[in-house]
């Protein structure tokens, strides 16, 4: 009885491989694998890429790949590398750059195209890269923080190290007590600055472990910096909760208090200076009253709400123009007193909570704007 003979034929491509690489190619939603011919026209566009991109085949189909890069972020990516493409024919090549997505939304992303055989086009594989992006942006900006953190310690701390050193030789040799004085003086001083960087590099880490936050709380703890302050008042709008960092809120409202309080009473000081010699009073340093100008003047700083954020506004003198682009500069100051890093703890603060602040004009004096935030109720 003769056997059946047995067929040894392999099934075609078209038969087995083409639906299984189809599969496998729409099964991946990580990355966007679509196809392009050799002039870069995109000729293939499977689900994963229309999720990733939001454009459906049609949109995209006969396109150019370059019409999906973009800066439209506001970054200066600059443009993709010239002849990328006429690369790729040679061997694998990968393209960083921003990418738009059909809502106009932006992402970083790799490009990785690979010739195909027969000079039939390139296979193209994208991946959103923005979490890696902004991880390494972070890594930047903690690197420049250093950076700073160097040039002042190594500017600041010569500065009054080398007073130290003058008195002392000044004190061995008169012997006069004046020059003990002026150490001291000049240790405090070191201290309060060290103190104030420390404070600035804490403050500085990005905030992890966020939580509900009622800002009318917040603002509670930060009062007494006004209250011990004579005629200080602070008014209170309530403010949508929000996610972050109760304790480094405290400190961002205690920096913009004390920034609002040291301002409105050295602007006293120095109008009540103005108004003494303009009247000729006996002496410029007090008031007709009698009193001390640094203690005349009052501030009354209100904080309250806007559509993403909220607002610390004082009826103080105000910030010229000329210097609101470098309040929060690290060691910008304009009193003799200052550190010149209270307000650099404030931006420190609002970044690390992934917001931002600008300062324009009150009704009167300086306005803070801490915007950017998604409000939890």
């Amino acid at each position: 009885m003769g056997k059946t003979p047995v067929s040894h034929e392999r099934a075609g491509p078209s038969d087995d491989l083409a639906p299984v690489a189809q599969r496998l190619v729409e099964s991946i939603d990580s990355h966007a694998i679509f196809m392009l011919d050799s002039d870069g026209a995109i000729t293939e566009w499977p689900p994963p890429a229309t999720a990733m991109y939001g454009y459906d085949a049609e949109r995209v189909l006969g396109e150019d790949v370059s019409s999906l890069f973009t800066d439209g972020d506001g970054t200066e990516a600059g443009d993709p590398p010239d002849g990328f493409l006429d690369d790729a024919t040679e061997g694998t090549v990968e393209v960083e750059h921003w990418h738009e997505r059909a809502d106009e939304s932006v992402f970083w992303g790799t490009l990785t195209l690979s010739p195909l055989s027969g000079d039939e086009g390139f296979a193209a594989i994208s991946h959103d890269e923005t979490t890696a992006k902004e991880y390494e942006r972070m890594l930047e900006r903690q690197n420049d923080r250093l950076k700073e953190f160097t040039d002042i310690l190594a500017h600041d701390l010569r500065n009054p190290l080398s007073v130290i050193d003058g008195n002392l030789a000044l004190y061995e040799e008169t012997g006069d007590d004046a020059h003990i004085e002026t150490i001291k003086e000049t240790t405090d001083r070191m201290a309060r600055l060290v103190e104030d960087l420390l404070r600035v590099a804490r403050q500085g880490d990005v905030v992890t472990d966020p939580e509900p936050t009622d800002i009318g709380e917040v603002v509670e703890k930060a009062r007494p910096v006004v209250d011990t302050t004579t005629g200080g008042t602070v008014v209170y709008q309530e403010v949508p909760t929000v996610s972050g960092d109760a304790d480094r809120l405290c400190q961002l409202f205690e920096n913009l208090f004390r920034n609002a309080v040291e301002h409105s009473s050295t602007s006293s000081d120095s109008q009540a200076r103005q108004n003494a010699v303009e009247h000729g009073s006996a002496s410029p340093d007090t008031h007709a009253g009698g009193g001390t100008p640094g203690n005349s003047g009052t501030v009354t700083i209100t904080v309250g709400p806007l559509e993403t954020g909220f607002y610390v506004e004082d009826d103080g003198p105000g910030i010229p123009d000329e210097q609101k682009e470098d309040v929060f500069d690290h060691g910008f100051t304009t009193s003799g007193d200052g550190s010149g890093y209270g307000l650099s703890v404030v931006r420190t603060i609002v970044n690390a909570h992934g917001w931002d602040i600008l300062v324009t004009d009150g009704d009167c004096g300086a306005r803070f704007e801490i915007t950017g935030i998604d409000f939890l109720d």
